[in-house]
């Protein structure tokens, strides 16, 4: 009852929030953001891709195989899930960014168009070629009904909204003679020479986000970072809850030997992956013995683990020297990197240098941090940037190197894999590379100049920073003796046996394994009957 006299108070206004994610093939990044001032107001990462599979190829595979509809269903639900957890209030709008393959999953749209190359191989199969244009979706497809879902533009349909936001983010486009790279499981790359932007996409292996590595992790808490050499030995960098470096444990790569103090990791992530390479490398463990170095007593990095991470590494040199190829300049000329996200933030950039992510004789390197996110940020708070990018995409002058059909990458990378692997010696690499005019590049390793745009991959993470897990789960059952054979040979211990059959989405391999399926003594599992579990 209203008490005479009494002024009536106005109704409240319901809060209003958006929300930028960015999609990447090693997880999901989530951050809340007030629209009327634009501040962070919490961010969420997940531990991990919820789709099938260690890499983009394992995640493409996965959905063209068991249909685009069961794997739109797994990462919708994990970005769901992931954004749920950050508490939204009055959610209006969402922005999102990944690349193509990542983007067209969450949209629900064909992806065989990025699956396969030559225009004669598409139209043989009929395979609809989509115009990955910049537009908005209605959030109903993805979970959030009534919400306005924005998507920013792919360069090519093979270059995607991340390596935009990586050449927009960076400052790459006001640059010249000047390279960028997302370092990560897909480590986008781009040159520009003048007006013309050559770009090209390496499937660089998950080693990039510790991950097929022993103890590998992707970024976050507790987690080996970096090494700095001391007097008394190797001093490893562990980050903190808020993605801080901080001292870890000290250890000796030569006699195994470590020292528990400092802050105890739990594993290693990319860039303390690089920091190992680099720490073998310069110790002189890098022959074909095999070696296993303690950083406590459960976390370790061994000879196996320097090989993985060799084939992502060179798979990145590989790239860059391709697309210099292409462009008919000598690397001597390439005066600026810009190293984008996660892997690109932490990374120590004289061990990248020196290990081979980063051309040697670059002057100038600049650690720009996640731009898929900061792209994502700019969209969702100013949507009008929209029509800007898409008349971006329009005019950006672009050469795209697809590495899968590139004689040159393939020789190149042959050269990377019997040095890394195979022991082979440079000198023959050397002599590869004097054939393409090019001399002294694995060499002449200049000074380095660094500047750091962000101390975290991540600028601003608001209020908080969390770790999620997506329980994404897919099920199925039918007729068998439930032996468990399939069980007991997952190597992901992703299969779980019981009144049904239960995958952990995040754990399976997918398409890349499918050891449960041959495990299989009677032949009755089937991997494609398995459906998301709502």
């Amino acid at each position: 009852m209203k008490t005479q006299g009494a002024e009536t108070s106005a109704p409240v206004k319901p809060m209003s929030q958006v929300a930028a994610v960015d999609i990447g093939t090693s997880g999901i990044r989530c951050q809340l953001l007030d629209p009327g001032t634009g501040k962070v107001l919490r961010t969420c990462i997940t531990a991990g891709n919820p789709l099938p599979g260690s890499n983009v190829m394992d995640h493409m595979s996965f959905a063209i195989t068991y249909g685009i509809g069961l794997a739109h269903s797994i990462l919708s639900s994990a970005v769901k899930e992931t954004l749920l957890s950050l508490k939204p209030e009055g959610l209006t709008r969402i922005a999102v960014c990944g690349n193509p393959i990542q983007l067209s999953i969450f949209e629900g749209i064909g992806i065989k168009d990025l699956a396969f190359a030559g225009e004669n191989r598409l139209a043989k199969d009929d395979v609809v070629r989509y115009d990955r244009v910049g537009h908005v979706i209605d959030g109903e497809a993805v979970g959030f009904p009534g919400v306005e879902v924005y998507i920013p533009p792919a360069v090519k349909h093979e270059i995607g909204a991340d390596a935009l936001a990586m050449m927009l983010k960076s400052g790459f486009l006001d640059d010249d003679l000047c390279m960028v790279t997302d370092y990560g499981t897909n480590a986008e790359m781009a040159l520009k020479v003048g007006n013309t932007i050559y770009t090209g996409s390496a499937a660089a292996g998950p080693a990039m986000e510790g991950q097929q590595i022993g103890c590998g992790m992707i970024a976050g808490p507790d987690v080996v970072s970096d090494m700095v050499r001391t007097p008394q030995g190797w001093r490893t960098v562990v980050l903190d809850n808020d993605l801080m470096p901080v001292d870890g444990p000290l250890i000796n790569l030569r006699s195994g030997i470590y020292d528990s103090s400092g802050r105890a990791p739990q594993g290693i992530t990319g860039t303390g992956v690089v920091a190992m390479v680099y720490g073998f490398m310069q110790d002189s463990l890098n022959d074909d013995s095999e070696r296993e170095v303690r950083v406590s007593r459960r976390i370790y990095f061994n000879t196996d683990d320097y090989r993985e991470a060799g084939k992502a590494i060179g798979a990145i040199r590989a790239g860059h020297l391709t697309l210099m190829i292409k462009a008919g300049i000598d690397p001597s000329e390439i005066h600026t990197m810009y190293m984008a996200g996660a892997s690109g933030t932490y990374v120590d950039p004289i061990k990248a240098k020196y290990v081979g992510m980063v051309p040697p004789t670059c002057t100038k390197v600049v650690q720009v941090g996640n731009t898929s996110i900061e792209l994502a940020k700019d969209l969702v708070l100013h949507p009008e940037l929209l029509e800007g990018l898409n008349e971006m995409r329009r005019k950006l002058s672009s050469e795209h190197v697809m590495f899968a059909s590139s004689d040159v990458f393939r020789e190149l990378y042959l050269m990377e894999y019997g040095y890394w692997n195979d022991g082979m010696p440079l000198n023959r690499y050397r002599r590869t590379l004097e054939r393409y005019g090019i001399e002294g590049y694995l060499d002449n390793i200049t000074d380095t100049d660094v500047e750091r745009i962000c101390i975290r991959d991540i600028r601003d993470i608001g209020e908080s920073l969390s770790v999620y897990v997506p329980h994404t789960r897919m099920e199925a059952d039918w007729d068998c003796s439930r032996c468990g054979n399939c069980q007991r040979g997952c190597p992901g211990k992703a299969l779980t046996v019981g009144d049904r059959f239960s995958i952990d989405t995040r754990l399976c391999l997918g398409t890349a394994c499918l050891r449960c399926e041959e495990n299989c003594p009677e032949k009755r599992y089937d991997y494609s009957a398995f459906r998301i579990v709502p």
